[in-house]
């Protein structure tokens, strides 16, 4: 591999041992030619020892190309700054995580029965725990933010138990590029189908954050896949106009308020918004649940509301089940 930089200062980046790993190093033409065998490996140690990648450009060309082509290829130089944003990207992708699902209970507020379980992803890197916001992130910025949403919903289908019985399981789904995955979701519907479960305790479960491109074309897929016999909720309800626009469109069968309610209680504001939000729901025939409730108080101040269920650590937290 020939890396390439038309900016020479790329020489005073060069410290001893990337020196060692270049098999000839040129300077023509105001352009720095540096011949190597790993061409990756120099890249990684050239961004790990460069303080401003934006000032470098690189490009890269075969040995065996004639000269002519190795100029144009030069001019078709990207910043080391994108070099090093791939690399991170590729390592992201390949980092090898261990993957868990946390199962956390839905419960009626009456009378603190079971209703069902939220599946939640989690992940070790080492030593390293991944809460589902981290891992979420890092997929986004990695490129893989799809393939994390299914991962998801398998391995929390793949868990269940006994324990689920004829209770609801909810799964949550994404939107990466602003709509959803029918054919994931599909396979998600056929995948709890053949471990025994009906369609209609799946919930899939998505929210306002998803910055969908088009609210109505995503309401129809939606609506397609309540066809399958699926349920559908919607998270953070409550936090902002927009999610009140989500929760109208998509004509969810769950609506779950966002935590921030729930921890302002009893302030009047709280109460009001989480008032109009039962209201909605009622009227449509859907369920409302409160999550993060944390205290004996929030709950009952919630079941003043006619707030249907509750989540939270006053019910259980998430832990790991027998699937046997």
């Amino acid at each position: 591999m020939l890396i390439a930089s038309p900016n020479p200062t790329l020489l005073r980046h060069l410290d001893e041992d990337l020196i060692a790993q270049a098999a000839s190093i040129d300077i023509r033409s105001g352009v720095v030619w540096i011949e190597t065998d790993d061409g990756r490996a120099f890249l990684q140690h050239l961004v790990e020892s460069t303080r401003n990648h934006e000032q470098i450009r690189v490009a890269f060309a075969q040995l065996d190309a004639p000269p002519q082509e190795l100029i144009q290829r030069s001019l078709l130089s990207t910043t080391l700054q994108t070099v090093a944003d791939q690399l991170e990207q590729d390592e992201l992708a390949s980092s090898e995580l261990e993957y868990e699902v946390r199962y956390q209970p839905i419960v009626r507020l009456s009378n603190r029965s079971v209703v069902g379980f939220e599946a939640l992803l989690r992940a070790r890197l080492g030593n390293e725990v991944l809460t589902a916001e981290n891992l979420i992130a890092r997929a986004n910025k990695g490129g893989w933010l799809a393939d994390l949403d299914q991962l998801g919903r398998q391995l929390a289908v793949r868990g269940v138990g006994p324990w689920l019985g004829a209770g609801l399981l909810f799964l949550n789904m994404m939107a990466p590029d602003g709509t959803f995955d029918l054919a994931a979701a599909r396979r998600t519907i056929r995948q709890a189908e053949d471990i025994g479960l009906d369609p209609d305790q799946i919930v899939l479960e998505t929210a306002e954050r998803n910055r969908y491109v088009d609210i109505d074309l995503a309401a129809a897929q939606l609506n397609k896949l309540r066809n399958s016999g699926v349920r559908i909720a919607i998270d953070d309800v409550g936090d902002g106009y927009s999610s009140l626009r989500v929760a109208t469109s998509f004509k969810p069968d769950v609506l779950k308020l966002a935590g921030h309610l729930i921890a302002a209680l009893p302030s009047e504001e709280s109460k009001a918004i989480i008032k109009a939000v039962v209201e909605l729901a009622h009227e449509t025939g859907a369920w409302v649940v409160a999550e993060n409730v944390e205290t004996e108080a929030q709950a009952a101040a919630l079941a003043q509301l006619d707030v249907d269920w509750g989540q939270g650590i006053l019910f259980g937290r998430p832990q790991t089940l027998d699937a046997g």
